[in-house]
């Protein structure tokens, strides 16, 4: 056993060496094997599957921990992450998002959390008051949901808009134009006096929460490293779930002593601190990175030649000169907001772009796992007036205060699941010799079943006179599954489709949105019509089903991302993680 434990990193060492030695930009070679330590098929069609890469220079073998040498000449981590091989490796220009001092970068992202949570609390903010809603403007709760949930076919339709617009004019631009939508329309929203008027500022309050609930997996992408992106993206998903569950808690105390108006008057007030917000501390993210290397390999090569030739350093290829910037650009630069066009291709043509990724088996799988999960979750809100008015007789501050639950089981989820989303892939590719497979951040995905169980136990429990603390419980399950569960999903999204990762997920909301507020249409009259217990039996069914889809993603999912790479004319070129 020990021969083999030291027979193992020398070949590992050898094939990544002799890939080193055929690239000026360092790609380890990962060998081929017929399957993986940890269920995932292993792919024969390509030599290097996208998304495969050098994690940890540390290896575990036989038991036995080995350092990999071949890994010395790649940037790594600080700190506790020294032994971390940066994926994907950040190019030399300062200008660089991923070269950017941790302060700024968590300015940025902290920003994007805080208006992330008020993007999440528009939509169900006036929940609990849809009966007495009903009652105000003399029609049905079903008309008073649907009315409200206009914002869900905004957000639905512009999804796919503002996705165009961010690779074609930048993420800066997008968000000012997203915030400064929802201020605008919060403001109309409280000024409304009938449901005419309410469903147009929805609408457009639609637009607006599009980019938060998007373009921020994008914008963790361009900042951020592959062993960073997991804790974000639970803050991220807390972020939004914090709002969806303390949306309608505060909203439903003022419902009851004010009125709804005064809810969205009340919203407006952060809503105006965020645009100052994203104006000062959300720079411009989007970063050329292939050109950068490419012009900085370019200088390298003009400056060895030149010591070879006794060329001064004045007669080379400007172009390489200045295609790295040594200095880091001043901060009143990064204020402008128009950074011009990033990229030739049309607006039309880009807004078509996500469509051919309907034939990815990984944008199913976000639907199913993300998507849909969210709008079995989102209908608790909704039908929750409904529900605990039937069973409960609670008023609209009763009906808020149950997503108490709903914070109890975000909270709990991230803390389980902030740390352990990233640092469980480092030592799980350390127990795969050093060699990180995104599929690893699958083994989160067992948590929809705590979904399943919320939903059922909810079901049979209100069959037997369950108290009011067991819903409260139930509800405390599925909020922690959608956490844990939904950021797992977002973050091998990003591991396996890095910059298109934008259009899946515009498409997955897209789906997502579309369903959600078709659903406003019939949702509580089922649970009128049907029965509380019969309605969430159908949403347990429908996440097991969900969750399902997890199993065949994880043991598949290196042959699917070899597939995606094989049809770059298909994906359009879709790249693999630069390591």
């Amino acid at each position: 056993m020990g021969c083999e434990a030291r027979e193992a990193p020398v070949m590992l060492a050898a094939c990544i060496k002799d890939s080193l030695a055929s690239s000026a930009c360092p790609r380890p070679q990962i060998p081929t094997r017929s399957s993986m330590p940890f269920g995932i098929l292993e792919d024969h069609s390509l030599e290097k599957v996208p998304g495969t890469g050098l994690l940890s220079d540390q290896g575990i073998v036989h038991g036995h921990e080995v350092k990999i040498d071949a890994a010395k000449d790649l940037k790594r981590g600080t700190g506790k992450y020294s032994h971390v091989v940066l994926i994907p490796q950040p190019s030399d220009d300062l200008r660089d998002p991923l070269n950017w001092p941790s302060w700024k970068k968590e300015a940025c992202f902290w920003t994007l959390v805080f208006a992330a949570s008020l993007d999440g609390a528009l939509s169900p903010m006036v929940g609990p008051g849809y009966v007495l809603l009903a009652k105000q403007f003399n029609v049905s709760v079903d008309d008073v949901t649907s009315s409200f949930g206009f914002i869900l076919l905004g957000l639905g339709i512009f999804m796919l808009v503002q996705n165009a617009l961010a690779v074609k004019f930048g993420h800066r631009i997008v968000y000012l134009l997203s915030v400064s939508l929802m201020f605008v329309s919060c403001i109309w929203c409280a000024l409304s006096p009938n449901l005419a008027s309410i469903r147009a500022s929805r609408l457009f309050q639609g637009f607006g929460m599009s980019a938060l609930q998007s373009l921020v997996a994008s914008t963790l992408e361009q900042i951020y490293h592959v062993h960073e992106r997991g804790s974000r993206s639970v803050i991220w998903s807390f972020s939004i779930m914090a709002g969806i569950t303390l949306g309608p808690l505060i909203c439903s105390y003022v419902i009851q002593n004010l009125s709804w108006e005064f809810g969205f008057w009340f919203v407006s007030i952060p809503l105006g601190m965020t645009v100052i917000m994203v104006f000062f501390f959300v720079p411009e993210t989007t970063f050329n990175r292939q050109e950068a290397n490419r012009l900085s390999k370019k200088r390298l090569s003009d400056r060895s030649r030149a010591e070879k030739s006794d060329v001064s350093e004045a007669e080379l290829d400007v172009e390489s000169i200045g295609g790295c910037s040594s200095t880091p650009p001043s901060y009143i630069s990064q204020l402008k907001i128009w950074h011009g066009s990033f990229t030739d291709e049309s607006i039309f043509k880009l807004f078509l772009r996500p469509f051919p990724f309907l034939l990815s088996p990984v944008t199913w799988f976000l639907f199913l796992s993300h998507g849909l999960q969210t709008v079995w979750l989102s209908l608790v809100p909704l039908c929750s007036s409904t529900i605990f008015t039937l069973e409960y007789n609670f008023t609209a501050s009763q009906i808020g205060l149950t997503n108490l639950g709903g914070i109890v089981g975000i909270v709990l989820a991230m803390i389980v699941s902030g740390p352990l989303n990233d640092l469980g892939v480092v030592w799980m590719s350390k127990r795969n010799r050093g060699i990180y497979e995104p599929e690893f951040r699958l083994v989160f995905m067992f948590a929809m079943l705590f979904g399943v169980f919320g939903y059922v136990g909810w079901a049979v429990g209100n069959d037997h006179r369950m108290p009011w603390i067991g819903a409260v419980a139930c509800i405390t399950m599925v909020n922690f599954s959608m956490v844990v569960s939904g950021s797992a999903a977002v973050t091998y999204l990003l591991d396996t489709h890095r910059a298109n990762a934008l259009h899946i997920f515009a498409l997955s909301n897209f789906g997502k949105n579309m369903v959600l507020y078709a659903s406003t249409f019939f949702a509580n009259g089922i649970v009128l019509s049907r029965g509380v217990k019969v309605s969430l039996l159908i949403l347990g069914a429908c996440q097991a089903v969900c969750w399902l889809a997890s199993v065949p993603m994880y043991v598949f999912g290196k042959r699917v991302r070899a597939f995606i790479a094989r049809h770059p004319e298909l994906f359009q070129g879709d790249l693999p993680v630069e390591i």
